[in-house]
């Protein structure tokens, strides 16, 4: 099976902003950059899944398919209460302390890593042994980066290791029959 994670487009925000599972418009270039994506990507795909937020949804409508699933298992680590503030204001003692355990202390109000990553595996585990042959995942950063290291084996305290920019496509090759996994970015 050959599974395509798609990162949404460029979103409507500031840069420096902490904005995890805020629904954001996209900025706009996205036209252009929704072609690159596509320029990359397969014709047509036996089914695409798209985290519900706007700003993956929309490029998922142009992603060719006849099976569109909107899968809120997809979307991105919630940060709570701190979603919408800027990063650099993230210097109290629950922040730092939140810095150096964000695998398994929750953002105030939101997730942790261990919650984010038992809601995408679920989900991940569940779409690969699926017999479609082609798969395209419209999803954020935090979400490619927990299925990356699931894949690679890397612990989740060195996801943010992997920088993925706006339309970042990591292609997966699954085989059914041996179970190897392999990846490469587009």
């Amino acid at each position: 099976m050959l599974i395509h994670l798609i990162r949404h487009t460029t979103p409507q925000i500031d840069s420096g902003i902490c904005y995890g599972q805020t629904d954001l418009d996209l900025a706009d270039s996205f036209m252009q950059e929704k072609d690159v994506v596509l320029s990359k990507i397969l014709p047509q795909y036996d089914v695409v899944y798209t985290s519900p937020l706007k700003r993956c949804a929309r490029l998922a409508e142009y992603v060719t398919t006849e099976q569109r699933v909107s899968d809120p298992r997809l979307m991105e680590y919630n940060f709570g209460d701190w979603e919408l503030l800027p990063w650099n204001e993230f210097k109290t003692e629950e922040a730092k302390t939140w810095m150096n355990h964000f695998v398994d202390q929750a953002a105030p109000n939101g997730d942790s890593m261990l919650s984010m990553h038992k809601r995408v595996d679920d989900f991940w585990q569940e779409v690969i042994h699926q017999p479609h042959a082609s798969i395209a995942i419209v999803t954020h950063s935090g979400v490619q980066r927990l299925i990356h290291g699931y894949i690679l084996e890397t612990p989740m305290t060195h996801l943010f290791r992997l920088q993925l920019e706006f339309g970042a496509i990591v292609e997966v090759n699954s085989d059914a029959k041996t179970g190897l996994m392999t990846v490469k970015h587009l």
